[in-house]
C-alpha cells in the first residue's frame, strides 16, 4: 500500500516561488478564503494539506483530493501532487493519477526519493487503466462513441479507460449497431468487433495475468448467436456410398444363406449326421452375418439421412473460423 507523504516543507517555500501547472478540481470546493481566514498563502496551504491528510487516512479520499488540490492552488509543492495522485488512484481514477506523477516526476523541486517513488506508483496505476480494443471492419463507415464523445480511432484502436461504467456506441452510416453499458473492471482488456456481413457484435474479455479473474459482460442484446458450422456434403456422399456398399453386402450374404439352405434341403436323405451338423452350422453363420449386415446398413442409411438434413450444408454459405492468439480466442465467420 503507497504511503502517503506528510511532511511537504511548506514553511520553507519562498513567497515568489513559481506556481505549477493548474489543476482541475475534482468537485466544486468552497474558495480558499471561505477556510483560511489568515489569508497567508503558506498557512492556507498547509492548514488544506493537513486537512486532506487525515481524509486520506479516514478513507474519505474524495475529500482528500479536494483538500489537496486546494493545497496545490495556495503553495504548490510535489509532495501535494504526489499525495494528490494517490487520492485519484483511492477514487478509482488511475488517469487522473498518472498525470500528476508525471508532473512530479519532471518537478525540478521534487527530490530524487520522491520522483522514484512517483515512477513506481505511475506504474501501479498504468495496471489498473482498463482497455477497450474496437475492430470495426470499415472504419471510414463505422465510428465508434465512447461516454457521448466521438472517439478517434487509430493504429490498433486501443483506448485506456478508468475502471467504471462506460457507454459505447458504434454506427455504421445511419445505423446504430451497438449501444451498451460497459462496466469495467481495473486491467480489464475488452475487445468490441463488428462483423463485416453479419453485422455480430463480439465483446471479447481477454484476460490479464495481473488479473486472473476479471468480469466477464455479457454480448449485447442486438447481438445474434452465430450459426453452428456445417459440414462439407462430402461426408453425407460418403455416408450415402456406405449404406450402398452394406446393402449389397446384405443383398448377396441373404442369397448365399438362401442358396446354402436350398442345397442343406436337397442334400439330406444323403447326408451323415456329422454332415448335416456341420451343413447346420455354417447356414446359422450366414444367417448371423446376414442379420449384421442387415443392421448395419439400416444404421448406416439412418445416420446418413440425419447426417443430410441436419448437419450438412449443400448450399455452401456457412464458413466459420477460430483464431488462436497470445491471452485470447477469437471466433469469426460468414453467413
Amino acid at each position: 500500500m503507497p504511503l502517503l507523504l506528510t511532511t511537504p516543507a511548506l514553511a520553507q517555500l519562498p513567497a515568489s516561488a513559481a506556481p505549477a501547472a493548474p489543476v482541475a478540481p475534482a468537485a466544486p470546493v468552497a474558495p480558499a478564503g471561505q477556510d483560511c481566514p489568515e489569508q497567508d498563502a503558506t498557512a492556507c496551504g498547509r492548514r488544506h494539506f493537513e486537512a486532506g491528510t487525515r481524509a486520506f487516512e479516514q478513507g474519505d479520499f474524495t475529500a482528500a483530493a479536494a483538500a489537496f488540490q486546494l493545497a496545490m492552488g495556495e503553495r504548490p509543492h510535489p509532495v501535494i501532487r504526489f499525495n494528490l495522485a494517490l487520492s485519484f488512484a483511492r477514487l478509482g481514477r488511475p488517469s487522473a493519477a498518472i498525470e500528476e506523477l508525471k508532473r512530479v516526476q519532471t518537478d525540478p523541486a521534487a527530490e530524487k526519493e520522491l520522483r522514484e517513488r512517483a515512477e513506481r506508483e505511475q506504474r501501479s496505476a498504468a495496471q489498473a487503466l482498463a482497455r477497450v480494443t474496437f475492430r470495426l471492419s470499415d472504419p471510414t463507415r463505422e465510428q465508434a462513441e465512447l461516454d457521448g464523445t466521438p472517439v478517434q480511432l487509430a493504429g490498433e484502436n486501443e483506448l485506456t479507460l478508468d475502471p467504471g461504467t462506460h457507454h459505447v456506441r458504434v454506427i455504421s452510416g445511419s445505423s446504430v449497431v451497438l449501444d451498451q453499458e460497459l462496466e469495467l473492471s481495473p486491467g480489464e482488456r475488452v475487445e468490441l468487433r463488428v462483423g463485416e456481413r453479419s453485422r455480430r457484435i463480439d465483446v471479447v474479455v481477454v484476460p490479464d495475468p495481473q488479473h486472473p479473474k476479471p468480469v466477464v459482460q455479457p454480448p449485447p442484446a442486438v447481438a445474434a448467436a452465430p450459426a453452428p458450422a456445417k459440414l462439407s456434403p462430402t461426408w453425407f456422399y460418403a455416408g450415402a456410398g456406405a449404406t450402398v456398399a452394406l446393402t449389397a453386402l446384405t443383398v448377396w450374404s441373404g442369397v448365399d444363406t438362401h442358396s446354402a439352405l436350398t442345397k442343406y434341403e436337397r442334400d439330406l436323405p444323403h447326408l451323415s449326421q456329422a454332415q448335416a451338423d456341420d451343413r447346420v452350422r455354417s447356414g446359422h453363420a450366414r444367417e448371423l452375418r446376414t442379420n449384421l449386415l442387415l443392421t448395419g446398413s439400416l444404421l448406416c442409411g439412418a445416420g446418413t439421412a440425419v447426417l443430410g438434413i441436419w448437419f450438412v450444408d449443400f448450399a455452401g454459405r456457412n464458413h466459420t473460423s477460430v483464431g488462436l492468439a497470445p491471452g485470447s480466442v477469437t471466433l469469426g465467420g460468414s453467413f
